[in-house]
Parts: C-alpha cells; structure tokens; sequence
C-alpha cells in the first residue's frame, strides 16, 4: 500500500468523517502532502503551552490531523521534512486519541534524525 492509501485505511476504520471530506478540508483550509515516502494532512493551530490547549491566534504550531509514511520511511522527520515552514510546535494525536502530544519543533526535529 501506498502512504496515501495507508492513512485513507486508518481513517476509513477509526474516524467517523469521510476521508475525502476530510482531504478537501485541509486543502482549503490546512496543508496536505502526498508522496511515494509520506501522506500528510495538517493544519497551522495557535498552542498555548502555559494553559496546555490550542486557542484561537496567530499559529505557532503544526497540527497532524493524519500521517502515514512508506515501508522504512520515519513518517515523523519525513512530515518535518515537508511542512511548508518550521513552527514553535508540531502536534499530533496518535492513533485516535484525543489527547494531543506537543513537541518543541526543534527538539522534535533532533529527536528525529534531524532535517
């Protein structure tokens, strides 16, 4: 399976929304990518660490909503690799939590292997 079609099989079977629906919303109002090593939808979110929730403002934070990568791939540093630009955070919930896991983007991406 392809990246794409690993996070279109996770979401068919864990999320409620249409996986397509969801595409089309972070193309209009969000980020997405699609390559042979990486799939990824995102969003630019405002985290407000002091208070440990997302509010409304200017975005600090990358938000993946959905990520999957190749065989071999580490879908981690591949979504630092591809965002658009560096952010104070990047956050994610893993596999249907509701909790968010935020990281300092620059450990994250140190953690990660580097960029």
């Amino acid at each position: 399976m392809t990246p794409w079609q690993k996070a279109k099989h996770w979401w068919d079977n864990y999320s409620t929304q249409d996986f397509w629906e969801a595409v089309g919303e972070h193309l209009s109002a969000g980020y997405v990518w699609n390559s042979p090593e990486c799939f990824m939808l995102a969003r630019a979110v405002r985290w407000n660490a002091e208070e440990q929730n997302f509010e409304l403002g200017p975005s600090n934070c990358w938000f993946v909503t959905l990520a999957a990568g190749a065989d071999r791939t580490n879908p981690v540093r591949e979504c630092l690799r591809v965002a658009p630009h560096a952010q104070q955070y990047a956050a994610w919930c893993r596999r249907g939590s509701l909790e968010p896991r935020v990281y300092d983007w620059e450990k994250l991406i140190n953690r990660a292997g580097g960029q």
